[in-house]
């Protein structure tokens, strides 16, 4: 389901402030300036998960957005931006010395790791409908060698890959709601795949992945896919098989060649959300119980045992110590 987020909800002197809260929120912090019309700013954002993907359509009032170095020692989540140009008007993507402009169809790619400035619906007087994929570079069978190779290039919409590449991508995002969890998961590995295959394209490669880069594309597909259902008490290793099309013997061969469990990493990863909500001072008030039921521990004891195994101590004292801590550190 998508999030619907519109600047004309909040005063008029306030939006552009809370453009800067919604880019942070939805990508990552960045430095927000309107080339025009700065306290009236309009724009529209659709944000949608997709699997491992995240997905934005926005239509926006000509805006510059940087990533600076400060920024990025503020917080640096290590992910890679598409944007892609839906219709009219053009957008600029600065980053590694090169610049990209990009028009109905077109795409650029940068990472969030480097300092990188975006122009977007420039020379525009209407707004500019742009379409964002947002995901860890790890989901690219492709070294983190070769992307700065990559980022600030235009990707044109040319007959053959490149058209498939953008329409593809355009249908996926406008469809996104319509996608049951299962399918999202699907289709956000095809959508990659397909990505992965222009990319490659451009660097001329007869091959775009080792076995091995395959392999951990695939792994952390599948635990993004975990993560998103952690909640779901039934989620079993037979379902993650299922919403990616393996086999439960591949899926299980997959986790072991990390030293891992499929059921074990469910598990692993419903205690530390637990945990986390444990130290939470704005959950302080919510039973230890309900927390655990949120993450899919269906039983109390079950939970407290888990948990006293995973950190030494019941959760309840847990809490207590934990919520201390954040008091004495204030």
């Amino acid at each position: 389901m998508s999030t619907l987020i519109r600047t004309d909800d909040v005063p008029v002197g306030d939006r552009l402030d809370y453009v800067r809260e919604i880019t942070a929120a939805t990508w990552v912090p960045m430095e927000c300036r309107a080339l025009a019309g700065g306290e009236d700013y309009w724009g529209v954002f659709r944000a949608s998960g997709l699997g491992p993907l995240q997905v934005v359509v926005m239509d926006v009032m000509p805006i510059t957005v940087s990533r600076t170095p400060a920024l990025i020692e503020q917080e640096d989540p290590n992910l890679l931006k598409m944007i892609l140009a839906c219709g009219e008007g053009s957008t600029v993507v600065t980053q590694d010395g090169r610049q990209a402009r990009i028009s109905a169809g077109e795409f650029a790619l940068y990472d969030t790791r480097r300092p990188y400035q975006v122009d977007c619906a420039v020379d525009q007087v209407r707004p500019a409908r742009l379409l964002t994929f947002m995901f860890p570079p790890s989901l690219l069978p492709l070294s983190r060698k070769q992307l700065p190779g990559l980022t600030a290039t235009t990707f044109s919409a040319t007959t053959g890959l490149g058209d498939l590449t953008s329409q593809f991508l355009l249908q996926l995002a406008s469809n996104v709601d319509h996608y049951n969890p299962a399918e999202a998961a699907r289709l956000s590995t095809a959508a990659l795949e397909v990505l992965a295959t222009r990319l490659a394209h451009e660097l001329e490669l007869d091959t775009w992945g080792t076995p091995e880069a395959r392999r951990h594309a695939l792994l952390t597909t599948v635990q993004a896919f975990i993560h998103q259902h952690l909640g779901d008490a039934e989620l079993a290793p037979r379902d993650v098989a299922a919403a990616h099309h393996i086999s439960l013997r591949s899926l299980h061969q997959l986790f072991h060649d990390e030293g891992l469990t499929v059921a074990g990493y469910i598990r692993q990863r419903r205690l530390e959300r637990c945990r986390r909500d444990l130290a939470d001072p704005a959950l302080a008030s919510r039973p230890v119980a309900a927390i655990a039921a949120t993450w899919g521990f269906t039983s109390a004891a079950e939970f407290s045992r888990a948990f006293r195994a995973a950190h030494g101590i019941p959760p309840a004292e847990y809490r207590r110590s934990a919520l201390l801590a954040n008091t004495s550190a204030r």
